[in-house]
């Protein structure tokens, strides 16, 4: 196969670097969202009950959520960093974004049926951790980092992750 016939992001993935800026943007912004939510869950326990997408009783659902899914976002943004489970943690994000996505789009909905505001001038604190943000921007902004999870869910390359790091003439080493 030639350059020439090589798509953009196959060549893009083969250099490494692009798909490294990829996994640092995504890791660093997972990294801080999530440490922002560890350090207060009870006001990102009320930012899960807002969305009313898990039951109120019992309270181990919405406590469970509000103590694990930070740590979650922290572990799949170290994974991406360190370049180790690239896969599960790109998907992991993903499958995060295609649920937070939705749910703070019907969220802004119900408020402008409910209070009928318009749609570009909604805002409140969405449970990211960055406290109230103007919705539309924040759509935009997980439909980028979705973008971005799936290039990185796609990408062959290991350049430039730990494994390569330790191994990178490519063979795998021997038991």
């Amino acid at each position: 196969m030639t350059d020439e016939s090589k798509s953009l992001f196959r060549r893009a993935d083969e250099a490494g670097v692009p798909i490294l800026l990829i996994r640092f943007a995504l890791g660093v912004f997972f990294i801080w969202m999530g440490v922002t939510k560890i350090g207060d869950p009870v006001a990102f326990l009320k930012s899960i009950r807002m969305f009313e997408m898990l039951p109120e009783t019992p309270p181990y659902y919405l406590n469970a959520t509000a103590v694990v899914l930070p740590w979650l976002e922290v572990f799949c943004g170290t994974a991406l960093i360190l370049g180790l489970w690239i896969r599960g943690a790109a998907a992991c994000i993903g499958v995060m974004l295609c649920v937070f996505t939705p749910a703070i789009f019907l969220r802004t909905m119900h408020i402008h049926d409910t209070e009928g505001t318009p749609f570009l001038q909604i805002a409140f604190d969405c449970g990211c951790g960055t406290g109230e943000v103007i919705i539309w921007r924040k759509l935009i902004e997980n439909s980028g980092l979705l973008l971005l999870a799936v290039l990185a869910l796609l990408a062959r390359s290991r350049k430039y992750t730990l494994s390569w790091l330790l191994n990178p003439s490519g063979v795998p080493p021997t038991a």
